[in-house]
Parts: structure tokens; C-alpha cells; sequence
């Protein structure tokens, strides 16, 4: 254990339990830190992440009660164990400790090796907590690690011509986007919102990659892929699971764009003259259906203009305040004019920082691919 995690707070009022409590403690080795009020006991307990607390209730203008409550309020704080020390017994005191957020609670007069023996098994218990917790912080940033080494940048493949903003609100997301040859003048381009945002989501992501190069092929149309794609899908999501999707497919050579949406987002347009406009493609979420149907939209295009692919929540929501989808729709369409004349990269980068201007916070994975035709 560090110091921190040995260390115990003791509150008291009463000058004299403090300092039985501090020989007590101190002669086991602990690091001892004291306060008068409760007041001060959530300050040093926030400046000094003190590995238990051991707490009074009676105290005047702020008893323990409210002290541990306003404890278990604060995120800085709030899994810091906290003992109390009382002389109330009466069982409903004991109750309401244990429902404001306290752990146990020893009645006064207190003995020393009752208050030893507490103090020892929970800073023990709070050990195996923290270490269990950074054991699953660490193997979240693998998973991270292994996600992002998947996901194809734009220097790896720079006849693509696309620009990526990628920001998951967790260490993995379940956003997720692809970019890969189709043949010799084909280039494929997808984007994914899978349900959830848990581990199998981002599980999920490393499957799809490999579903959509598996059966992106000249031998087939993009709505055939998709069709193969959630035949597969459909084998190996959990109830409940499914995904949305966009798949542009871009053949440069004959200047055709060819569209299959999955109940995704409309793909935005920039022409090189004239207004931006959605392009639209109804189909059914992937994952869910035996039988589901994909309509392929296509138009022709020159060099000069481009085309977004987004998830939703790069529309829809941030800071706890919701944004109609139609909202979002018209914020980005004026965030994608004000950007035209900017390289890809660098426009899909100001896109999503005018979309949450004023330092809003995300609330959604948000995936904006930018392309170049």
C-alpha cells in the first residue's frame, strides 16, 4: 500500500477522542490526519485522498451524517470508506449511518484493538478494491489500444482522400468507421453506430472490419454486402444488439458515388457549385433482421467535391441539453459551408469543433468522415 491508502482521517470534536485515536492508530503505522468539523474533514479528505475515515456524529452545525452524505456527493471523495464513531446505539442511528453512504460503526467508549482490527480489514478491503480497479483501467487501455490500432488513417491510404475526426466518450467506443480498396478503382467507405458502449461494442468493432472486407468485392454490390454482412451479424450479436450504418462505395474512374444506408444518418454532399444536399437511402438496422432490405442510391460526381458520413452523435446531444436530429442536421450543414474551402482534414476537424463550440462536452461517440472525390 501507498501512503495515501494507509493513511486514516479521524473527526472529532472533542480534542481528547481525537488524540486516543491518533496514539491508537499511529501505533500500527498508520499516517493519522484529524479535523475538528465536518467542514474541514471533506477538505482534507479532498486535498489528501486519505484511504478511510473514521467519523463522529455528534458534532455541532454539520453532524457526521451530513459530513458523510456530502461525502458520497463529491466524485473526488465519494469512495473513500467512511467508520463512524458515536455514542448514539440506538439501531435507527446506526441505519441512517449505513444509508447516507457509511461502511460500520463503532460505539463509544471505543477499544483499541475493536478500532485497530475495523481499520486494518477495510483499508485492506479498499486495496484489493483500488487494485482490481486499475487492473480493469489497464485492460480497458488495451482494448483501447487494440481499437485504435485497427482503424485505417488517412497516411495509410492517401488515394482515399479522406479526412477523420474519431472521439469515443469511453476508452472504447462503439462508433466506428473503415475505409478500404473495392478493386483496382473502387474505394469503400463505412461508418457504424453500434448499440451500447460497453466492452461488447468495442469487441464488435474488430468483427465488422473484417465482415466488411471480407465481403466488400467487385463480384458484389453494396447492398449485397451489407445483406452478407447482416446474415453474419445476426449469428453473433447478443439480444438486443444491432448497428447502424452508412457504406459509401466510390468508383473514381467511372465518377459514380453509390450509397446503401442502414437506418444511418443521411450522407451530406458538397457539390462544387450550388448548395450541399442529404443524400438519402432507406434500409433497415443491421443485426435485427432476417430479411432485411437495403435501397443503393447513386449520382454522379466530379473532382472538386466532397461528402460526409457521421454518426449521430455528432447531431444530437451534449452537456445534458438534447438537439433535435433536424437541429443538428441544419447546425452541420452550416458548419460544412463555412469549411468548404478547407483541406479534408483539416475541415472535418472544424466541423466537429464548431459543432460543440463553447466547450461542450460530448455525451455520444462521434465519428465525422470527411471524403475528397
Amino acid at each position: 500500500m501507498n501512503n495515501k491508502e494507509m493513511s486514516v482521517l479521524v473527526v472529532d470534536d472533542k480534542e481528547l477522542n481525537v488524540m486516543m485515536l491518533t496514539e491508537m492508530l499511529k501505533g500500527q503505522g498508520y499516517q493519522v490526519l484529524t479535523a475538528n468539523s465536518g467542514p474541514e474533514a471533506r477538505d482534507i479528505a479532498v486535498k489528501e485522498q486519505p484511504g478511510i475515515i473514521l467519523l463522529d456524529i455528534m458534532m455541532p452545525e454539520e453532524d457526521g451524517f451530513e459530513t458523510c452524505r456530502k461525502l458520497k456527493q463529491n466524485a473526488t471523495t465519494a469512495d473513500i470508506p467512511v467508520i463512524f464513531i458515536s455514542a448514539l446505539s440506538d439501531t435507527r442511528d446506526i441505519v441512517k449511518g449505513l444509508t447516507v453512504g457509511g461502511i460500520d460503526y463503532i460505539a463509544k467508549p471505543f477499544q483499541m484493538a475493536e478500532v485497530q482490527a475495523r481499520v486494518r480489514n477495510y483499508l485492506r478491503l479498499r486495496h484489493t478494491y483500488l487494485r482490481v480497479i486499475e487492473e480493469q483501467a489497464n485492460r480497458l487501455r488495451q482494448i483501447q489500444d487494440a481499437q485504435q490500432a485497427i482503424l485505417v488513417r488517412p497516411d495509410d491510404l492517401p488515394q482515399a482522400n479522406f479526412g477523420i475526426v474519431y472521439r469515443p466518450i469511453l476508452e472504447a467506443g462503439g462508433d466506428f468507421y473503415d475505409v478500404f480498396q473495392v478493386g483496382s478503382n473502387v474505394t469503400g467507405y463505412f461508418v457504424a453506430d453500434i448499440s451500447g458502449h460497453d466492452l461488447g461494442a468495442s469487441f464488435a468493432t474488430s468483427a465488422l472490419k473484417a465482415l466488411m472486407r471480407q465481403n466488400a468485392s467487385p463480384l458484389y454490390s453494396p447492398e449485397e454486402t451489407l445483406r452478407m454482412v447482416n446474415s453474419v451479424l445476426l449469428t453473433i450479436f447478443a439480444d438486443g444488439q444491432h448497428l447502424t450504418g452508412a457504406y459509401v462505395s466510390l468508383d473514381r474512374h467511372k465518377s459514380e458515388l453509390y450509397l446503401v444506408n442502414a437506418a444511418h444518418p443521411p450522407v451530406l454532399f458538397i457539390p462544387k457549385e450550388g448548395e450541399p444536399s442529404w443524400l438519402e437511402a432507406e434500409g433497415d438496422v443491421l443485426g435485427v433482421f432476417d430479411t432485411a432490405q437495403f435501397n443503393n442510391r447513386s449520382i454522379s460526381v466530379s473532382e472538386g467535391e466532397r461528402f460526409y458520413i457521421y454518426s449521430d452523435g455528432l447531431l444530437e446531444s451534449f452537456d445534458g441539453q438534447t438537439r433535435t436530429r433536424e437541429q443538428g442536421m441544419a447546425d452541420l450543414y452550416q458548419c460544412a459551408m463555412k469549411t468548404k474551402g478547407l483541406p479534408i482534414q483539416e475541415a472535418a476537424t472544424e466541423i466537429v469543433r464548431l459543432m460543440f463550440g463553447d466547450d461542450r462536452s460530448m455525451e455520444d461517440d462521434v465519428v465525422l468522415l470527411g471524403v475528397d472525390i
